[in-house]
């Protein structure tokens, strides 16, 4: 159950994000800036971590950088800005779904009643959390910017587990692919300026926090963990979101919400379960 700790607690640290840069707007943070210099931060402690140990990133770290976290990163924001962040966030957690029906083809992992089970339940519980009064518009390069983030989502986690498979080590796979996602994301985004002094706080806590941290731990559980269960495991994220919503900025819980709160922790307690199950 290692595994699926580690899982779980890089998406309870994922599921500050939305809290963190609310918080950073409604104090004068810039956009911009928010967004590039979560991975920028990440990706310069990553860096020197590495430099430390002295090891340099492969051709793994290259691969999950910037074919899978660099297109995330550029397409989810976006796809908030243009459909709201109610709908991006239902679009975003297709993921699982792309996960378990490639995972069958690439990492070989058997399809069960259990995942399929458990799939429904938390995509129907995250349904349930983020739409409730949320805002959203239906616009097609929107709605193909959400979908694109839920597909290299998908990517992430099923190249971060193929690759360890393969003898790729974690460090290389969680830390050396944010040193390619920075300056990627970064150049593509051309933030306007510098950070102000106001900006690093927030811009810190998303870099090491949000980003850091969580994508070395989320690597370690994909090692113990197969892709389909984990990725249905991260599911908790957005329930710890609405959960820091509700706690931090006042907004309400709804009785749907509650009920799909219910629903992702169902499904994250049946693929646990599975697992406990076909491990014995």
């Amino acid at each position: 159950m290692k595994g699926y700790l580690f899982i779980v607690s890089a998406a309870v640290l994922w599921g500050t994000i939305g809290v963190a840069f609310k918080l950073g707007l409604e104090n004068g943070a810039n956009y911009e800036w928010l967004i590039a210099g979560r991975p920028l931060v990440a990706g310069g402690v990553a860096a020197m971590i590495l430099v430390a140990r002295r090891t340099f990133p492969g051709r793994w770290a290259m691969i999950v950088g910037l074919l899978a976290l660099t297109p995330l990163y550029l397409t989810y924001p976006y796809a908030v800005e243009r459909v709201g962040a109610a709908l991006a966030s239902v679009l975003l957690y297709t993921a699982p779904l792309w996960v378990i029906l490639s995972s069958r083809i690439v990492l070989e992992e058997e399809f069960t009643v259990y995942k399929v089970l458990a799939l429904a339940l938390g995509f129907g519980g995250v349904v349930l959390i983020s739409m409730p009064g949320g805002l959203v518009r239906l616009e097609p390069l929107g709605l193909a910017l959400g979908l694109a983030s839920g597909v290299t989502y998908a990517a992430y986690i099923v190249l971060a587990r193929l690759s360890q498979l393969r003898g790729a080590r974690s460090e290389e796979v969680s830390l050396g692919a944010l040193t390619f996602t920075a300056p990627a994301v970064t150049i593509a985004l051309a933030p306007q300026g510098l950070p102000e002094l106001g900006d690093i706080p927030y811009i810190v806590y998303l870099g090491v926090i949000c980003t850091l941290l969580p994508y070395y731990l989320h690597v370690k559980g994909l090692k113990l963990v197969e892709a389909g269960r984990a990725s249905i495991a991260s599911l908790v994220e957005p329930l710890v979101a609405i959960v820091l919503a509700v706690a931090l900025l006042g907004e309400d819980l709804t009785p749907p919400q509650a009920l799909g709160a219910f629903m992702v922790l169902a499904a994250v307690a049946l693929v646990s379960l599975e697992e406990a199950r076909t491990s014995r």
